[in-house]
């Protein structure tokens, strides 16, 4: 991962003082959780940095793209970012609430308050696309792409059909757009 830091020496002289925030983070590609992490360019971060008295407040919008693989058919997809950053800086001493990020000095590296906040915008369930059908288990064909062929494929096996006295519920859950 890269560094972006940010000279404070100017805000720290004075509370109310406001530093401007506009640059670009490359991050490159991480794997995250075993899975890869492609940014498509560098994130643009635009922000500021507000002394506060007894911390500095950092508030930038952040926007990018990142590729990401989907958990049912396994093919790549582009996501935009575009996300808020609000967190408090404090120095050592100054350290008493768990969500606050420490610095020391004059310079405050702000990649990683961008990388913790970056992790809670990727999807837990990442899909390419809201009706991704996924993989045959059978054979491993992509569904969105082709119909599958298989022996045990649901149209074709009997013994997979829906019971009859299930249909009501099958029919609910369709129409309220949830999964079964």
């Amino acid at each position: 991962m890269r560094f972006l830091i940010v000279n404070v020496s100017d805000i720290l002289q004075e509370a109310g003082s406001v530093l401007s925030i506009q640059n670009s983070l490359n991050l490159g590609n991480i794997t995250w959780q075993g899975e890869p992490l492609r940014f498509k360019e560098p994130l643009s971060i635009t922000g500021t940095l507000t002394n506060s008295g007894g911390a500095l407040i950092l508030n930038a919008d952040i926007r990018g793209k990142i590729i990401l693989q989907c958990g049912s058919c396994l093919e790549s997809f582009e996501k935009n970012l575009d996300f808020t950053v609000k967190a408090r800086l404090v120095g050592p001493s100054n350290n008493t609430e768990p969500d606050d990020f420490v610095f020391e000095g004059v310079e405050v590296d702000i990649s990683d308050m961008v990388w913790e906040f970056l992790l809670l915008e990727i999807p837990i369930r990442r899909r390419c696309k809201d009706p991704c059908k996924g993989l045959c288990p059978e054979c491993g064909v992509n569904l969105n792409r082709e119909t599958c062929q298989c022996a045990g494929s649901e149209e074709s096996d009997q013994s997979l059909a829906l019971d009859q006295r299930l249909q009501v519920l099958k029919d609910y859950f369709s129409a309220e757009s949830k999964e079964v």
